[in-house]
């Protein structure tokens, strides 16, 4: 209907996930903390697509797991690799 649409957007082509700007409706890239659960997430710098597995920050260097909601796990286990508080892998 060429309305704006604001916060999480799901492709109806390839059914990807995106956040759109609440404000301007923007696609915003990198780190993402949604207003409403308070979880972050990681969308694709290059085409803002919401990321699952495993990333590595391009700004720190640590490697995070995101579920496959695509919110970035903390406190615990995944495949032998143990994340912090802060959702970085503990080496």
């Amino acid at each position: 209907n060429g309305d704006m649409q604001t916060g999480w957007v799901q492709s109806p082509y390839s059914g990807k996930w995106f956040y759109m700007n609440p404000s301007n409706g923007d696609m915003q890239t990198g780190w993402v903390q949604s207003p409403y659960s308070g979880k972050w997430f990681y969308m694709n710098p290059s085409n803002g697509d919401m990321m699952t597995g495993w990333i590595q920050s391009p700004v720190s260097g640590k490697w995070y797991y995101m579920g496959s909601d695509g919110a970035m796990v903390t406190n615990t286990t995944v495949n032998g690799y143990v994340l912090g508080a802060d959702g970085a892998w503990v080496r």
